[in-house]
C-alpha cells in the first residue's frame, strides 16, 4: 500500500467518524459537522507543514494538536449547554462511531510495515483496540437496539473500551521521539505528528472518548 494510498484512506476515516458522531446529533448535524471540519482542517493545514515534528520544543508542540479537544471535552462535560447537547444524542447512533477503530487498525499496522510506527502500536503489539470496534455492531444491535444486553453489561463496554483507549494513547505518547520516550526507540511513533494523521488524536481518538463517556453517563433507551 502505497503512502499516498494510506493517507488518503486515513482522510476518509477522518471523515467517516465526523459524519458518524454528527448523525448523533440530529437536526443539528450539519452544523456539528462544518464544525468538526473546519476544526480538522486546520490542524491538518498545521501539520502539513511540519510544525508538529519538531520533537524538541518546549513546551511540546504537539500540545497545540491535542489541548482544544481536551478543552471542548471538559467544556462539554461541566457546562449547562455542553451538558444539554450531550443529553441530546441519541445513543445509539453515536455508538457507530466506535466502528471506525477496525480500518483505524488497520491503517495503524500499515503505518507501522511503512515504518512509522512502532509495532506495539497495533494489534500485532500491544493494541487491543480493534476488539471495540469489531464488538459495537452488537451492542448497537442487541444492546440499544433489542435490549438483549443489560444496561449494566454495556456500562461495562463502555469501561473497557476507555481502559483500551487509554492504554493505546499512553503507548503512542511514550512511543513520540520526545525526551520522555520510553517505547518503540527503533522505530518511533513519527506519523501522528504528521498529516493526516495527526488527526488521529485531534479528532478522532476525542470524538471515541466522548461517546464512551456519553455512553457512561445516561442510561441506554432501547429502540
Amino acid at each position: 500500500m502505497s503512502p499516498s494510498f494510506l493517507a488518503t484512506c486515513f482522510a476518509l476515516i477522518v471523515g467517516l467518524t465526523i459524519e458518524l458522531f454528527s448523525r448523533a446529533a440530529g437536526k443539528s448535524d450539519w452544523r456539528l459537522w462544518a464544525g468538526i471540519f473546519v476544526y480538522a482542517l486546520i490542524q491538518f493545514a498545521v501539520a502539513a507543514t511540519g510544525f508538529y515534528e519538531n520533537t524538541e520544543a518546549i513546551p511540546p508542540r504537539f500540545l497545540l494538536n491535542v489541548l482544544p479537544a481536551i478543552a471542548l471535552i471538559i467544556w462539554l462535560f461541566t457546562s449547562e449547554r455542553g451538558k444539554a447537547f450531550l443529553n441530546s444524542l441519541d445513543l445509539k447512533k453515536l455508538t457507530w462511531v466506535h466502528v471506525v477503530r477496525v480500518p483505524v487498525e488497520l491503517v495503524l499496522y500499515s503505518l507501522f510495515l511503512q515504518g512509522s510506527i512502532p509495532e506495539i502500536m497495533t494489534f500485532s503489539g500491544n493494541n487491543f483496540d480493534i476488539v471495540m470496534g469489531l464488538t459495537a455492531p452488537a451492542i448497537i444491535y442487541f444492546g440499544y437496539g433489542k435490549g438483549m444486553i443489560s444496561p449494566t453489561l454495556i456500562k461495562i463496554w463502555h469501561i473497557v473500551g476507555l481502559i483500551l483507549l487509554i492504554n493505546i494513547i499512553a503507548t503512542a505518547v511514550l512511543s513520540v521521539p520526545f525526551s520522555f520516550q520510553q517505547f518503540g526507540f527503533e522505530q518511533p511513533n513519527v506519523a501522528v505528528l504528521q498529516a493526516p494523521y495527526n488527526l488521529l488524536p485531534a479528532v478522532i481518538v476525542p470524538l471515541v472518548i466522548v461517546a464512551h463517556l456519553v455512553g457512561l453517563s445516561r442510561k441506554p433507551a432501547n429502540k
